[in-house]
């Protein structure tokens, strides 16, 4: 079975879900700014990935460096402001990071998602209903349903 984009969706959410974990543990360690860095820019490979965009175009390069960039300043500024603070500055450090880690990372999903050559396997399914016979709290008229080949 070929991959999907939903596939793809779900890879790239748990590198993001795993990378927010990781800051989430280790923020509170003296330095940890340093070593999430790399972090976010391992995640943002490993989301690219996922999504199969493979070429480091300028686009690709500026996501990149953007989301280093970003995790370099929102980091810093997470760790010098709460970080003087013992325990509840080091717990508040580390939710900081975890919180800009899956912020860098929806980013990454979104953008790379858009750029995906994956096929997007939802279907849509028109509602149609006659005027009598409308249910009390109708959904919107389509609704996007995820179809999954099942293999024999």
């Amino acid at each position: 079975m070929a991959k999907t984009l939903q596939d793809a969706d779900r890879d790239a959410r748990k590198h993001v879900n795993t990378w927010t974990t990781v800051a989430a543990g280790t923020g509170w360690l003296p330095g940890s700014s340093i070593f999430l860095t790399g972090a976010d820019m391992a995640m943002i490979t490993q989301v690219a990935n996922a999504y199969e965009v493979n070429d480091f175009d300028i686009d690709h390069l500026k996501a990149l460096l953007g989301g280093a960039i970003g995790g370099v300043v929102a980091g810093n500024v997470i760790a010098e402001v709460t970080g003087l603070i013992p325990l509840v500055g080091w717990a508040a450090k580390s939710a900081g990071m975890a919180a800009k880690a899956k912020t860098i990372g929806d980013a990454v999903i979104n953008y790379f998602r858009e750029r995906s050559d994956l096929p997007d396997v939802r279907v849509s399914i028109p509602l149609e209903s006659s005027d009598g016979e409308k249910p009390k709290n109708a959904p919107k008229q389509k609704t996007d349903i995820a179809v999954e080949d099942e293999e024999a």
